[in-house]
């Protein structure tokens, strides 16, 4: 499937892609590890969850619910994703690394101050260079960054940038959360750039992990896939 198609599809009937969605995710057998540093992350306060483009999917049913503010671009992708985000209940912020970013990163605090958990894509587009733009949020809202991988052992890719992956039905999927890296308010450019490079390598480090497909390895095996993380 091409990304065309996907995006004609959801910008007709996105009501209808959440509730497949939602079915589709109840076929797979999820497998969550790191669940210590989900709770370590909660436990602070907010969370900002970080994650790389095109394995979302994997991730929008179990964080569902919960109003996690979920910073989008006005690129066609960033309009499908809202329309299908939307009804399974995140709030999507319109913003951009290069059109708008001062816009995008007050609507990210003002969410935050609410109360609310955040979550971003800190990979750019462009070229896949790690954005400094999630470090500076964090210092800011005092949420704890929180790398999140995952991955599954069938799937279908779209023809895109990011290899966007569609786990099958009855899919196995792992969800990995990473140790979390907290920002100090009063934290210095090194301070906040070693805390980039920390965050950096800890989601580098998940996704290789998820995209090896070691799933023998130890974790909390959760059958069915509809429940909520950290609920």
């Amino acid at each position: 499937m091409r990304r065309p198609v996907l995006r004609a599809v959801a910008s007709r009937s996105a009501p209808f892609m959440a509730a497949f969605v939602r079915l589709l995710t109840r076929t797979w057998r999820i497998r969550v590890e790191g669940l210590e540093h989900f709770e370590d992350a909660r436990a602070s306060g907010g969370i900002l969850y970080c994650f790389w483009h095109g394995r979302m999917l994997e991730l929008v049913v179990p964080h569902s619910r919960r109003g996690v503010g979920v910073l989008v671009s006005g690129h066609p992708d960033g309009v499908m994703a809202e329309r299908i985000m939307r009804p399974l209940g995140y709030v999507p912020i319109r913003g951009s690394s290069r059109r708008n970013p001062v816009a995008g990163f007050r609507a990210m605090l003002r969410h935050a101050s609410a109360g609310g958990d955040l979550a971003l894509t800190p990979d750019a587009h462009s070229d896949g260079r790690f954005q400094p733009g999630a470090v500076a949020l964090a210092r800011h809202t005092g949420h704890a960054l929180l790398p999140v991988a995952a991955a599954a052992d069938r799937c279908h890719r779209i023809d895109s940038w990011d290899r966007f992956e569609i786990p099958l039905p009855g899919a196995r999927v792992r969800i990995l959360y990473g140790e979390p890296v907290f920002v100090p308010p009063d934290a210095d450019r090194e301070e906040m750039e070693e805390c980039r490079r920390r965050l950096e390598a800890g989601l580098r480090e998940l996704h290789e992990r998820a995209s090896r497909g070691a799933w023998e390895a130890a974790g909390q095996a959760v059958e069915p896939a509809g429940v909520l993380i950290g609920s």
